[in-house]
């Protein structure tokens, strides 16, 4: 089964647009603790909007049900001024506690992405009102220079300030963090072999394009109700591209518990901003997947979206599945967008799932509806789309 949808529209020569993205987070878990996400999140990707803002202000931020970071205010913002355009985004916390191994207080990190007169630049940094390690106060680390590594008894060590930029041909983004803790050896806070970033910032901005691009691709996400039991595997995002280069991310089988057992995924990207030309192209591929009794043969989708600047743009998509079988009865797999087959007591399939929007198109080469565990397995995804 397969199908391809091509769409392209003409208009006038639009402007060159810039991309804007950027993030703060109170706390983030880096290694070894997959239920604690970022905290205290302000955020936004992949808008041409100079106005975008995000903020958000919380009394503390947990990680392992210890509170680490107090009175935290995260702020994120796009802007176009005098000094050029680009993404600002800073974080601030009252205190910064490691029970009695570590102090920080008065926190604040900030990074900016600029593009100015035809140049990419970055800054960042972190400033502190007080350290204190053990009962020990350092005022040679109130302002501590980029990525400072500091010992800290009884947790192992810390990297403060931690900032850095990369620059591509498609634009830039930097980084800033007040402080990285890291777990070496066992502690009442925090698991041993576990980082956490506090106090954590992004901001990006792109070079002048036609377009944006913009899409995703993975191989398979489970959700129960309302709830994710499997998040994307080999999942894939992007904003500005990937400088004409295919980058591919693959995992080999897992299961994905009393639900399903799926084979080796893995997902390709390729794609480039530019002022004649932008364009994405994203690919899933997946071995096979077993529910129950339910097996369905190699899965594949892709999608893929462009636009000139003298204002042509389309998008694309295709599936394919290779078999379905129950036991030792095989279904057809049919053919055409949205189809479904439905198997008495076993699941309802939904084949080449695609939606659309302007400039936009997303495809799951198959959705799994299954019945006795009220569980929705999407299989292959593809997606791609321009922002102008």
């Amino acid at each position: 089964m397969a199908s391809t949808i091509a769409l392209t529209s003409g208009s006038a020569s639009a402007s060159p647009v810039f991309g804007y993205s950027g993030y703060s987070y109170g706390t983030d878990v880096e290694t070894g603790l997959a239920n604690s996400g970022p905290q205290v999140v302000s955020k936004f990707g992949c808008t041409t909007d100079a106005t975008k803002a995000d903020k958000n202000d919380l009394a503390t931020a947990n990680v392992n049900e210890q509170a680490i970071a107090r009175t935290v205010k995260t702020d994120t913002h796009a802007f176009n001024d005098k000094s050029g355009t680009g993404v600002t985004s800073t974080a601030t916390a009252a205190d910064v506690k490691v029970g009695n191994l570590l102090t920080l207080t008065g926190v604040k990190t900030t990074t900016t992405a600029r593009y100015s007169k035809g140049q990419l630049s970055y800054t960042g940094d972190t400033s502190f009102a007080g350290v204190k390690i053990g009962n020990i106060a350092v005022p040679s680390l109130l302002k501590p220079g980029p990525n400072t590594k500091v010992a800290v008894p009884g947790l192992g060590y810390i990297v403060l300030n931690r900032v850095g930029g990369v620059k591509t041909a498609s634009g830039i983004y930097s980084y800033a963090q007040a402080v990285v803790l890291h777990a070496t050896v066992k502690n009442q806070f925090i698991p041993q072999g576990v980082d956490v970033a506090v106090l954590k910032t992004r901001a990006e901005i792109s070079k002048p394009a036609t377009a944006l691009v913009i899409g995703s691709a993975y191989g398979t996400q489970a959700k129960a109700d309302k709830l994710v039991v499997s998040g994307p595997t080999s999942l894939q995002t992007t904003c500005q591209g990937t400088e004409g280069k295919t980058v591919k991310v693959a995992v080999g089988e897992l299961n994905i518990p009393k639900v399903a057992y799926v084979g080796g995924v893995y997902t390709t990207k390729k794609g480039a901003i530019g002022e004649d030309k932008s364009y994405i192209d994203f690919t899933s591929h997946v071995a096979g997947v077993k529910v129950g009794n339910l097996s369905i043969g190699a899965i594949e989708s892709a999608a893929s979206a462009w636009k000139t600047k003298d204002g042509k743009a389309g998008v694309s998509s295709s599936s394919s599945i290779a078999s379905i079988k129950v036991g030792n009865k095989t279904y057809p797999v049919k053919t055409g967008e949205n189809a479904t087959l439905d198997i008495p007591g076993v699941a309802k399939l939904t084949f080449n799932q695609v939606m659309r929007q302007k400039r936009y198109i997303e495809v799951n080469a198959l959705v799994i509806d299954v019945y006795s565990l009220n569980t929705k397995v999407i299989v292959g995804h593809s997606a791609a789309g321009v922002v102008s």
